[in-house]
């Protein structure tokens, strides 16, 4: 009895055994790619990838590399690889697939970027490219191959030619190393640049005055600090420049006015308006030359005393002298008239005296009206004792 069941234990570890080997080759394994078609890579090389390598799409673990082959009367891409995946890769135009280097310590991976864009043709070859190793880019970049192999060469290719011209007497450089001439020029150069140097260190001069005269320097920041009001202010619309530079409004008035003025010396070259005759019409303008010779005698004869009344007034100093004494008299005159000192300055500007006068001028106007009325019968008694 034990031994039957010893038996049946061992027979079902030794069967269970076998159900996980088959699970595990199945799914560990390319068996467990078949429902996926293997998709098919053409390269210029293998790049050292062999069948097993791993497949990853962005870095994920999708399939392994399933054969390789090489077609030898291919001229371009005679290396096929397949490769068995376990999903669908929905490739673009844009789309790269690339032999990589699995890790520093050696190794190999298929990557592939699927892209973005229009889908691949599936018609259309796939081809991928093969990256070079650490030591295969190095030696490429010792031969000048590659990309920083051929920049490195053009540097260097640059520095041995800037050598070579060092030692060329026809630059400047060539001449300076080469030639005692143009060494000690520079060098004079040179020690008058310490002397400027060392004076603007003493303050001698402008410059070493800004550098060590606190004074100046400050004077100095003053006027960058109004010069920098200046710019801002220009750079505003509240001065006159300002809102020549930035105001639209004003530039168009003062692009109407530029505009006017054209139109006025237009107008006055064609002889149009009093200004365009002046300068256009002779006989205009030889009247106006009489008027002004005219005006030039007659002012003449204003500043000669013998040539009549106003040349007397504005040149005869005996009649300025009596206008001057006039012009006192009549000063006097008015002070008197406004002063109390006299009959008609009293009546003026006394008040009372004016109501007075006022009143008696009433009274005799009322006297003379009476005598008036009473003058008929004065006269008929004047007749009639005359005739007896």
């Amino acid at each position: 009895m034990d031994r039957i069941r010893r038996d049946t234990l061992l027979g079902l570890v030794f069967f269970g055994t076998l159900a996980f080997l088959l699970w595990a080759t199945v799914n560990l394994t390319d068996l467990s790619m078949g429902s996926v078609p293997p998709l098919e890579v053409w390269f210029e090389d293998a790049g050292g990838a062999q069948a097993g390598t791993n497949v990853l799409v962005l870095g994920k673990k999708v399939g392994k590399v399933g054969e390789i082959e090489v077609f030898y009367e291919r001229a371009k891409n005679p290396v096929r690889m397949q490769l068995l995946l376990k999903e669908a890769i929905p490739l673009h135009e844009n789309m790269r697939i690339e032999v990589q280097d699995a890790g520093v310590l050696g190794g190999k991976q298929i990557f592939i970027d699927p892209g973005r864009g229009a889908p691949w043709p599936p018609d259309r070859e796939k081809v991928g490219t093969t990256q070079k190793n650490a030591f295969e880019r190095i030696g490429e970049i010792a031969d000048g191959k590659g990309e920083i192999g051929v920049e490195l060469k053009g540097t260097l290719t640059a520095i041995r030619a800037a050598a070579e011209s060092l030692t060329n007497e026809q630059t400047s450089l060539g001449r300076l190393f080469t030639r005692r001439e143009l060494y000690d020029e520079v060098l004079q150069t040179v020690q008058r640049l310490n002397v400027v140097f060392a004076a603007i260190q003493e303050g001698k001069s402008t410059f070493g005055r800004l550098a060590v005269d606190t004074a100046m320097g400050e004077r100095f920041q003053h006027f960058l600090d109004n010069l920098a009001k200046t710019s801002d202010a220009l750079a505003g619309t509240e001065g006159t420049v300002g809102m020549l530079i930035n105001d639209r409004g004003t530039a168009q008035d003062v692009r109407k006015i530029v505009t006017d003025l054209a139109t006025l010396v237009t107008d006055t070259k064609d002889g149009k308006g009093a200004l365009g005759r002046l300068l256009t019409d002779e006989t205009l303008a030889n009247d106006l030359s009489s008027s002004l010779a005219d005006l030039s005698t007659l002012l003449r004869k204003a500043n000669d005393p013998n040539a009549g009344v106003v040349g007397a007034i504005t040149s005869d100093p005996d009649l300025a002298r009596d206008f001057k004494v006039t012009i006192a008299n009549l000063r006097t005159v008015t002070e008197r008239l406004n002063g109390t000192d006299s009959l008609l300055g009293i009546l003026i500007s006394d008040k009372d005296v004016g109501i007075r006068f006022r009143r008696i001028i009433t009274q005799v106007s009322r006297a003379l009206e009476d005598a008036r009325e009473a003058a008929p019968i004065a006269n008929f008694v004047q007749v009639l004792f005359g005739v007896f």
